[in-house]
């Protein structure tokens, strides 16, 4: 299937992979069908950002990133009803993305801890989640960790 996007022209998809998300996103809740893109080159290292491109909706992406990437024991705790409304979770079954805000000064760029994207492979559905944990931030700055991981100073 041939989708249009505005930051990628039209690209090709695997229906396969186009995820439901029955409330949408907040803010986007018009959008039900999104699917991941990830920007792939030839040196075998996994990038740190994809996109959550909106089948619907051209203009709707997302900046999303494994923050277990920067944040190896990242434990978002969810209530069970927002689960269920995905499926029957198995822990093999689950891509939790959490979604990145890059302004121009990059140094202060954030990931949402606080509402994960969380999706069911087994269903094909997802939902943006609100976890319990309180210590958890909307706006976490991760620059200075990522530098630090790659080397920098």
């Amino acid at each position: 299937m041939v989708i249009k996007t505005k930051n990628f022209g039209n690209i090709d998809i695997n229906e396969e992979n186009i995820y439901t998300f029955d409330c949408g996103i907040p803010a986007f809740e018009d959008l039900k069908k999104f699917t991941i893109i990830q920007q792939e080159d030839n040196s075998g290292i996994k990038p740190l950002f994809c996109w959550l491109q909106s089948i619907e909706d051209p203009e709707t992406s997302f900046v999303i990133m494994d923050v277990y990437d920067i944040i190896p024991d990242y434990n978002p705790l969810v209530y069970d009803s927002d689960l269920e409304s995905i499926g029957e979770v198995k822990e093999d079954n689950l891509l939790i993305y959490n979604i990145v805000v890059i302004p121009q000064t990059v140094s202060k760029m954030s990931v949402n801890l606080k509402a994960p994207v969380v999706i069911n492979l087994t269903t094909k559905k997802g939902k943006q989640m609100v976890v319990k944990n309180e210590d958890y931030s909307v706006k976490y700055y991760f620059y200075e960790e990522l530098k630090k991981k790659n080397g920098g100073e």
